[in-house]
């Protein structure tokens, strides 16, 4: 018989928004693992939101700082407890916020448990970089326009030569402070530029970059921009 781990995105942090599916796998679950650190999957944003479907209690954490030289390491430590846990009998869940297959560890994930002949079901979430458009009232892209969705552009000419081929970038884990942003907004006029904080939690913030810039202390990691050409 085939052993199975369920992998559960949550969705951009409303626990009203998470799935069905997601909330009754969890609610089904023995033990559910969550690996995080100080700028991605917050402990503490996940367990409120499993709180409020009664399993904040079977959460089990692995600390994770996301430094590539332990990268591989911690997540063997973290596979390798899920499995002991399964081995046990119990089912097991590990979580995510957003997406599974957005920018997330669910691919190596995929392919440790795959090599153990172990099956990894995924229960994907609402994807993060949909929180600009439904914030503010704005489609992504309409009819046959195209968009494209990067991490962490190395500069404000990147973001515009992506725009020459596309019609909206959707920007993703931007760690440098909003200093690519806010040099792209001082040397271009798109037709529209959001940025989304924190999106879905109580620290949300939605900012218009056409009529106003973001602050230096905004914590732009967990930040989704929006531009349209």
């Amino acid at each position: 018989m085939l052993k199975k781990i369920y992998a559960v995105g949550l969705g951009p942090g409303d626990y009203e928004m998470m799935s069905l599916k997601a909330k009754r796998v969890l609610e089904e679950s023995d033990v559910i693992f969550l690996q995080g650190g100080q700028i991605f999957n917050s402990q503490e944003e996940v367990v409120a939101i499993l709180d409020k479907i009664g399993c904040g209690k079977k959460i089990k954490f692995h600390e994770f700082n996301g430094e590539n030289s332990n990268r591989f390491e911690k997540l063997n430590i973290f596979i390798d407890d899920m499995v002991s846990h399964l081995d046990k009998g119990m089912k097991v869940s590990y979580v995510t916020m957003g997406d599974l297959t957005i920018y997330s560890s669910f691919p190596d994930v995929y392919g440790i448990l795959k090599e153990k002949n172990i099956e990894l079901e995924a229960v994907t979430g609402i994807p993060s970089f949909l929180a600009p458009a439904s914030l503010t009232g704005n489609s992504i892209v309409d009819f046959k326009d195209r968009a494209a969705i990067i991490p962490c552009p190395e500069n404000h000419e990147e973001i515009s030569k992506i725009l020459q081929e596309f019609k909206t970038v959707i920007i993703m884990k931007i760690n440098d402070n909003g200093k690519v942003i806010k040099e792209f907004m001082a040397n271009n006029k798109p037709s529209l530029a959001i940025a989304a904080f924190n999106a879905y939690n109580k620290n949300q913030k939605v900012y218009n970059l056409l009529k106003e810039i973001t602050s230096d202390n905004e914590e732009y990691f967990m930040c989704v921009v929006m531009i349209k050409k």
